[in-house]
């Protein structure tokens, strides 16, 4: 457009925005406040809502992936390519809970934020809901009435706590929403059609309100009170823009030529709508990296895949950079892909990832931090709603019953759901996950019926075909990788079943707000060891500091093998990988375990590398080689990594830190006991091979049997100094002795249930643990079955072989002594054929 007439982005005109007209709306809305009741009513009003502490969401703005999931129709089919967003189906007309997040709005239109920001976050993580919420919350013109549209949002969480906010923006902006999830290009020739298509669709509402004033006429756009004079004096401008777009609309098989006019509809359309409203626009654009995504999976030739990322880069700096009639951008997507298209471009975005915001990466706080996912509140919300108002079979279910059914249901989906974290928020699930369990809970009579292990509807929702190929020199650096991601996670699973808020809420008949609350306001309790810290810090580094290496690796996606740190930065952006802390990620739940477990096994089975995700681990560990010597040295580099441990820790504690670094061996065969029934009492600690164990070579098949003591340390006079040689004299005495008390215990009251419980196996081995602050002594006995001719099973003892051996009757202090000659603080004698490892 040439003409330059009423071009001043500051000028004030008249109409929607006028405040005698707002205040008419407000009486309106007023004398017709909709009840939340209202949801299960039979009213045949299209603008039911559901109100929660985080405000509402109407129908036409609940997000298509939720009315697919709950109207139970097909989602969206994976492809050679890692999921970028849902499946875009067609309104739905149905009774249904929402979950609102419209409280986040003032957030992201803060000036604080910035002019343009980028918002890089998981997928199914109901992302389009909120922009299109955002969007008709902005927008002068709905997706509904005026009046009904300020009624429903005023009984949202954003009116109530941003009051002047939603005064000052509620229906204020002309809003475009591009969408570029539903047309990407697989070749440059794609590009003019896909880009032709995307901004028609964006820019179809307002187009067609400039088609009628173009021809004097207005009919169903009465509210605006739009000004007759301005209307007038901007024909030439609006009638430009008119032969523009149709000159754009006629070019359906849309070439390289028509994209300088593609380009240039939405800055037009922005500058005609700030001469007619007065008002700068807000350019919303869902699934941005949706299109070079496309072209890095789907192109070959490397410079057709420059110039389809190119175009689509120069098409939203023409809108988002040096453009007088923005108000705001905002651009969501789930890659990080300002190092392959955007970074010379737009250096204008304020970019935001799941770890901006966290405590001391010195990155800014997220506005899009409340946006997106659910919090643990929004999951027990839905959780009551629907036993109490839904769920089939309540009625013939008692109260007490029912808390039970809720209570494990909460716990349930924090432990295969929860995981995720934005910002400064903790505990976010994954929408999609959690409404797919609720619609299958309608098949389900009774707690026992939930079975966790076949929900995979989050990630069968998408593919990670294109991240299986790797190059065999990184081969070693992804098993590394993933064997930390499995180990860590599998430990933390465990650790919370006994530590932490859940941990102690979960013996409770029901979870009431307050627990709930209890819960949600404190992070999920860390398994503090570091079996590997080199590769913990170099994970955190990839996925959340270092950048360039990684986009030039992904230059090459799909036409090469990727190195390990890609594979890993795409899973982290694509949400299989979560921001723990900053300098900790971790996978973020057993769903998605799962699936991380099977892509390391497609991926071994290519390279033909060992397909034992945890196989390194368990070498580590000790346990399968029957290595307890090297087992005592791993489990002291955890205990002294533990924070906070201090003469007054319970034995309990000490029990759920050896089960939880013991967990990962469950996934290979073993199983852990603790309390376990014998004849005469409850063994602190078993491990022993289930069904289907997973044996080395040759390596003995063996049962452990762990029982606990810890020293309070009572006898220690009180000036001694801790690490002083008499001090820890005086403390390996003890230990010793508890040591070897813990061993008879297991002699005179479990033996015999143990021998028969150990049958099957070749070793058992008879272990008594001592702990003192975070250190121990363990002492082992090692015995091997041996048959008899008649079918006798007898346990003979093995001795331990040791270059020196102490006698039973030695004096304790000995070993005390010997303490300054220890290895890496870890003294290991044999006494009388028993293995004594001690590290005071």
């Amino acid at each position: 457009m040439s003409s330059e007439k009423n071009a001043d982005p500051n000028n004030k005109r008249t109409g929607p925005l006028d405040s005698g007209h707002e205040k008419r709306l407000r009486r309106e809305s007023n004398q017709q406040q909709l009840q939340p009741e209202s949801l299960s009513s039979n009213s045949e009003d299209d603008s039911r809502l559901w109100k929660d502490s985080l405000g509402v969401c109407t129908r036409s703005e609940v997000d298509n992936m939720v009315c697919e999931v709950l109207d139970g129709s097909p989602s969206c089919q994976p492809d050679d390519s890692l999921a970028m967003g849902g499946h875009e189906p067609g309104s739905q007309e149905m009774d249904a809970t929402f979950v609102g997040k419209s409280a986040a709005i003032a957030d992201v239109m803060s000036p604080d934020a910035g002019k343009v920001i980028a918002g890089m976050y998981p997928r199914r993580m109901g992302k389009t809901t909120f922009l299109k919420t955002l969007a008709n919350f902005l927008d002068i013109i709905g997706d509904m009435p005026w009046n009904q549209r300020e009624k429903q949002f005023r009984q949202c969480a954003l009116y109530d706590m941003h009051p002047e906010f939603f005064e000052a923006n509620f229906g204020k902006y002309p809003v475009i929403m591009l969408d570029f999830k539903t047309s990407c290009p697989k070749s440059f020739d794609d590009v003019p059609s896909c880009l032709r298509k995307s901004v028609l669709a964006a820019t179809s509402k307002y187009t067609k309100l400039l088609r009628k004033l173009l021809n004097g006429v207005n009919s169903g756009y009465e509210y605006l009170e739009l000004d007759k004079d301005i209307i007038e004096e901007e024909q030439g401008e609006i009638k430009e823009f008119i032969d523009d777009v149709g000159y754009v609309m006629e070019s359906r098989n849309a070439q390289t030529t028509h994209l300088s006019a593609i380009s240039g509809i939405i800055p037009d359309l922005m500058k005609v709508l700030n001469n007619i409203f007065g008002r700068r626009s807000v350019l919303i654009v869902d699934e941005y990296d949706a299109p070079f995504m496309s072209a890095l999976c789907h192109v070959e030739d490397a410079k057709e895949q420059a110039n389809i990322q190119q175009t689509y880069s120069e098409f939203l700096c023409e809108s988002l950079k040096n453009n007088d009639y923005l108000h705001k951008g905002i651009l969501v997507g789930v890659f990080d892909v300002r190092g392959i298209g955007l970074g010379s471009g737009l250096n204008n975005v304020e970019s935001y990832m799941a770890h901006s915001g966290f405590a001391g990466n010195r990155l800014k706080a997220s506005p899009f931090q409340n946006a997106f996912g659910f919090t643990i509140h929004d999951v027990w919300g839905l959780i009551n709603d629907y036993v109490d108002n839904q769920w089939p079979y309540r009625a013939t279910t008692t109260c007490l019953e029912l808390g039970h059914f809720k209570r494990d249901l909460l716990v349930g989906c924090i432990q295969h759901f929860d995981g995720y974290r934005i910002g400064q928020v903790h505990h976010v699930f994954n929408p999609y996950a959690i409404l797919c369990l609720i619609r299958e809970l309608r098949l389900v009579k009774s707690l026992v019926d939930v079975d966790y292990s076949n929900y995979n509807s989050w990630t069968e929702t998408g593919s990670m075909k294109v991240v299986e190929t790797i190059k065999a020199s990184s081969a070693q650096d992804l098993s590394r990788y993933c064997e930390y991601l499995s180990s860590s996670f599998l430990q933390q699973s465990e650790y919370r079943q006994h530590q932490g808020p859940l941990a102690e809420h979960m013996s409770l008949d029901f979870i009431d707000d307050a627990a709930v609350g209890s819960i949600g306001s404190q992070e999920q309790p860390q398994f503090p060891p570091d079996v590997d810290k080199e590769t913990r810090e170099e994970l955190a580094d990839i996925c959340m500091v270092r950048s360039g290496d990684t986009f030039h690796g992904m230059q090459s996606l799909g036409r090469e093998p990727l190195q390990a740190s890609t594979i890993m930065r795409l899973l982290y952006q694509a949400g299989y990988i979560a921001p723990i802390a900053k300098d900790r990620v971790g996978i973020p739940n057993s769903e998605v375990h799962r699936a991380l477990r099977q892509f390391y096994e497609r991926v071994a089975a290519q390279l033909k590398i060992s397909t034992s995700l945890l196989e390194s681990i368990h070498e580590e560990m000790g346990i399968y080689r029957c290595d307890l010597q090297r087992f005592s040295r791993s489990l002291h580099s955890c205990m002294v990594s533990i924070p906070g441990i201090g003469k007054d820790t319970s034995e309990r504690f000490y029990q759920t830190i050896l089960s939880s670094y013991l967990f990962p061996a469950t996934r290979s065969g073993y199983a852990i006991q603790n309390e376990a029934m014998m004849e005469n009492g409850r063994a602190d600690t078993l491990l022993f091979p289930a069904p289907g164990h997973l044996r080395f070579d040759t390596t003995p098949m063996s049962y452990y049997i762990f029982e606990l003591k810890r020293y309070d340390g009572s006898t220690i006079p009180t000036s001694a100094k801790r690490t002083s040689a008499a001090n820890r004299r005086n403390v390996a005495k003890y230990v010793f002795e508890q040591a070897m008390q813990a061993q008879a215990q297991i002699y005179e009251r479990y033996y015999p249930t143990l021998a028969e419980k150990a049958r099957t196996c070749d070793l058992v081995h008879v272990v008594g643990v001592s702990f003192w602050m975070n250190r121990f002594c363990m002492i082992a006995t090692k015995r091997k079955r041996e048959e008899s001719a008649d079918g006798t099973v007898s346990w003979p003892t093995v001795r331990y072989e040791g270059s020196v051996e102490i006698e039973a009757t030695v004096e304790y202090e000995q070993l005390g002594d010997r303490l300054e000659d220890a290895e890496n603080g870890i003294l290991r004698e044999v006494v009388d054929g028993h293995l004594v490892i001690l590290t005071i």
